[in-house]
């Protein structure tokens, strides 16, 4: 009775969490051996005297060969001009003294940054169980004030802090920032996020984004592959953050499955190219356009994702390396994705 009990409230647990992985065998990783580097450039650069950048400078670009030049060219976005040592000293020193505040309230969330690098390290095995000869990059936190997310160079992975702050942090409420980043988007600036985003970055850097002008099937399949490694890379995660859907999303998702393909295939939309079509099933948005208002955006990364999904589940699952390579027609045919309801 007890073991039934136990079984009941661990059902629970993971329909709770929308997404706990009964089925899937989680490899044993704990003998696989990771040290994970971290690097704070952040407060290497807010330590900097902006009036003494010429001087001080010189010291961070050669700690960061290739993330200063990466900072400079592409985060405070001045192009070639990062060459010009008048633009880019004067850059920095409007940047340090426009984002000290944003500085001190990251430092008072991440000023501590040993959480964030013990479950990136623990996450970083399974990527080294199936991917022994993976080189683990180096983890480079830096502040952008929106400059880029996840930046990679052959410094490491570098992950901008304040987009992890939390979704009711006072800076992402700004008006001008709201018209960028709206509340469907901000929500997602929590620091749960930070692992599964930094997982992401390094599928895309194993795999390079795909053709975003193939049709609309494959690029739902290129988005569910890219979730099934996600599966792999954190096996304890909740579908909802792999995927970015809330909790109601992601349930309304899993009811209506069976509906969501019935109205993609009557809409005779899946082999499209029409870059606007493709946008309304794969882009991120509120709500996914000519569907409920309990739908996502993006339903083609769960139809993706569940395609896949099917095929492990009838085919066998051939590994990560294998069924990256699966050709879109052979893991539809082996799929017979077909859902009812």
């Amino acid at each position: 009775m007890k073991k039934l009990h136990y079984l009941l409230a661990l059902a629970l647990l993971c329909k709770a969490l929308a997404g706990c992985n009964n089925g899937d065998n989680i490899p044993d990783v704990s003998a696989i051996k990771v040290t994970l580097q971290v690097k704070r450039f952040d407060k290497d650069l807010f330590a900097l005297d902006s009036n003494q950048l010429p001087a001080q400078w010189p010291s961070v670009a050669s700690k960061y060969p290739a993330f200063a030049p990466v900072f400079l060219r592409s985060v405070l976005g001045l192009g070639p001009q990062a060459d010009s040592p008048r633009l880019a000293y004067g850059e920095l020193r409007h940047f340090i003294t426009q984002n000290q505040v944003l500085e001190d309230s990251v430092q008072a969330k991440f000023g501590d940054f040993s959480k964030q690098q013990q479950e990136l390290q623990n996450d970083f095995r399974y990527i080294k169980y199936y991917y022994p000869d993976y080189a683990i990059p180096t983890i480079i936190p830096f502040i952008g004030n929106f400059g880029g997310r996840e930046v990679y160079s052959q410094d490491g992975l570098a992950i901008s802090l304040d987009y992890y702050m939390g979704a009711d942090f006072s800076y992402y409420q700004i008006p001008e920032v709201q018209e960028v980043y709206p509340a469907f988007v901000s929500r997602r600036f929590s620091p749960e996020y930070l692992p599964v985003n930094c997982m992401a970055a390094i599928v895309d850097d194993m795999y390079p984004a795909g053709d975003d002008t193939a049709n609309l099937m494959a690029q739902i399949i290129d988005r569910g592959k890219r979730l099934y490694l996600l599966d792999k890379f954190l096996p304890r995660t909740a579908d909802t953050l792999k995927i970015g859907y809330t909790g109601k999303q992601y349930e309304w998702c899993k009811a209506n499955e069976g509906l969501i393909w019935s109205f993609l295939v009557q809409q005779n939309v899946l082999y499209t190219i029409d870059p606007d079509k493709v946008k309304t099933y794969m882009g991120d948005a509120p709500t996914t356009q000519t569907m409920p208002d309990q739908s996502p955006g993006s339903i083609g990364s769960f139809v993706g994702w569940q395609i896949v999904r099917k095929y492990v589940s009838r085919k066998g699952d051939p590994g990560p390396k294998a069924l990256m390579a699966v050709p879109v027609k052979d893991l539809l045919a082996g799929a017979q994705y077909n859902p009812k309801g």
